[in-house]
């Protein structure tokens, strides 16, 4: 269990490593609901069955909710994605590089999700784990694909939907806003366990 000042030492950290917010939520608040693993399977999404990081090859919603039920304390992480719908629009009429803009600010956002759980462990919270946000594009291609091992273990994080959290109902409880759809304020949105 985290103590409180612990967890401000993490909201400040999370911080100057580039979120834009961060707000603790005791773990049994986090949402899970097998619907969002649903979501990944109808429509089928391009990385299901081929993303290490992504169903099925992440825990299930019932797996995560047991491993939640050991944890007391999370800490929900967001961060901007420098695009807005102007940027997604020149995108659409052939135009921009939104998809690369984008790409770039989920691997930052990885990048930081990694980076809080290291800090979680030095800590001295050894079952700190960490979830990012979107399928995991660290690499071009996935090693998962050929039904090789990750290429960067180290930095490679399911998203909460991977494991069946509802993403917005945990930002929600966190007091975190989320905007669906996101036309103007796009934000990738992670958790931390810490325990």
């Amino acid at each position: 269990m985290a103590d409180a000042l612990h967890i401000q030492q993490m909201v400040a950290r999370a911080r100057a490593l580039g979120a834009g917010s961060a707000a603790p939520l005791p773990a049994r608040a986090v949402v899970v609901d097998e619907r969002v693993n649903l979501k990944c399977r109808v429509p089928l999404c391009a990385s299901y069955g081929v993303n290490l990081m992504c169903p099925p090859n992440t825990p299930t919603a019932a797996e995560s909710r047991a491993a939640l039920a050991r944890y007391s304390d999370t800490l929900v992480v967001q961060q901007d994605i420098p695009l807005t719908q102007a940027a997604v629009d020149e995108a659409l009429a052939g135009g921009g590089d939104y998809e690369a803009r984008l790409r770039e600010s989920q691997n930052e956002f990885a990048r930081l999700m990694s980076a809080l759980e290291a800090e979680a462990f030095k800590t001295g919270y050894r079952f700190a784990a960490a979830f990012a946000g979107g399928d995991c594009v660290l690499c071009d291609v996935c090693a998962g694909a050929t039904g090789e091992a990750c290429l960067h273990p180290f930095e490679a994080r399911p998203s909460m939907e991977a494991v069946g959290i509802d993403v917005v109902a945990t930002a929600e409880a966190a007091g975190l806003a989320i905007e669906l759809p996101a036309d103007e304020h796009p934000r990738w949105t992670g958790l931390l366990l810490i325990d």
